[in-house]
C-alpha cells in the first residue's frame, strides 16, 4: 500500500518529501501491526491513540506534524478521511518565530581552521564555498565546472535551485582562492566541479561525512551565511536573490535572537555601567 501511494499520492513531490512521508509511513505500519490492524483496517481512534504515543515517548512537535501530515495524506488518498477528523495534534512552535541555528564566530573560525589544516583542498573549497554562497549541499553537488566564473577580481556561481529557479552569486576573494587551489590541482577532464575519491561527482552523503566530522550539520553552513547577511543590514531583496527563498518571511526568520544572543545579552548587562 505504502510503495502504491508513494507512486500515486505523491506524484511531483520532492525526493526529501517521498523519503519523509515514507519513512513516517512505516513506523505507523509498525505500530498498527502492534495494535491488531493495518493500513487497510485502522479507524479513527488508532490515528489519535498514535499522536499521543508519540506525545508520550517526547516526541517534538515538530517531528510530530511531519508523521501527522503523512498520516493526512494518505488517509485522504485511501478514501478514509474519517479516520482523520477531529484529531487532536500537539502544535509545533511557529517556524517564523525561530532562528535557525548558525555558527557561532567561534565555530565557524574553528570549522575553517580544522578543514585547511587537514590539506584536502577539495575539502577545504567545499566547506568555504557553502560558507560563504549559502548553497543547499543538494545545489553545490549538481555543480559543474562551467557553473563557476573565477577571474583574479572576480567570480560567481551560476546555480539551479529549488523550482528548477536559477541564481548567480558572486564569489568572494577567499571563495574564489579556495576554489581556485583546488582546480588547479585537478588533472582530469569530468565536467563535475567537485569529485569523489573515486573520481565521480560528489554525493551530497559525502559532503554531509566531511561536516559530520567535524561536529557540524550541513544546513548551519547556509544559515550562517544568510545570518551574516540580515546581521549587516543587506537589503533583503538581495538576500532572497542569493539565498533562493521566495518568501520574505523565511529571510525575516534569520533576524530573530537565538539563544547565544540572549545569553550575551544578559552577562553584558551591568559591563557597561558607568562608574560614578
Amino acid at each position: 500500500m505504502i510503495s502504491r501511494f508513494i507512486k500515486e499520492g505523491l506524484r511531483g513531490k520532492s525526493a526529501t518529501t517521498v523519503k519523509t512521508y515514507e519513512q513516517a509511513l512505516k513506523q505507523f505500519e509498525h505500530w498498527l501491526q502492534g495494535a491488531g490492524t493495518d493500513l487497510k483496517g485502522y479507524a479513527r481512534t488508532d490515528v489519535q491513540q498514535y499522536i499521543d504515543y508519540l506525545v508520550a515517548k517526547k516526541k517534538s512537535a515538530a517531528t510530530i506534524n511531519k508523521i501527522w501530515n503523512a498520516i493526512k495524506k494518505y488517509s485522504r488518498w485511501a478514501g478514509k478521511e474519517e479516520t482523520i477528523e477531529d484529531i487532536a495534534v500537539v502544535q509545533p512552535p511557529s517556524y517564523y518565530t525561530e532562528a535557525p541555528k548558525s555558527l557561532s564566530q567561534v565555530e565557524r573560525n574553528r570549522l575553517i581552521r580544522e578543514v585547511d589544516r587537514s590539506g584536502n583542498k577539495r575539502d577545504f573549497a567545499i566547506v568555504m564555498m557553502l560558507l560563504n554562497t549559502g548553497l543547499r549541499v543538494s545545489e553545490l553537488v549538481s555543480l559543474d565546472r562551467s557553473d563557476v566564473e573565477i577571474s583574479e577580481r572576480k567570480g560567481s556561481v551560476r546555480v539551479v535551485g529549488k523550482g528548477n529557479r536559477e541564481r548567480v552569486i558572486p564569489l568572494n576573494k577567499e571563495a574564489r582562492r579556495a576554489l581556485q587551489k583546488y582546480l588547479d590541482e585537478r588533472t582530469d577532464s569530468h565536467p563535475a566541479l567537485f569529485l569523489s575519491n573515486r573520481g565521480q561527482r560528489i554525493s551530497v552523503r559525502s559532503v554531509q561525512y566531511l561536516l559530520e566530522k567535524h561536529g557540524v550539520h550541513p544546513h548551519q553552513l547556509r544559515h550562517t551565511f544568510i545570518t551574516g547577511l540580515v546581521r549587516n543590514n543587506t537589503d533583503i531583496a538581495v538576500i532572497q536573490s542569493m539565498s533562493g527563498h521566495t518568501s520574505t518571511k523565511m529571510i525575516v526568520r534569520y533576524s530573530q535572537p537565538t539563544e547565544e544572543d540572549k545569553l550575551q545579552a544578559v552577562e553584558g548587562l551591568w559591563h557597561n555601567t558607568i562608574k560614578e
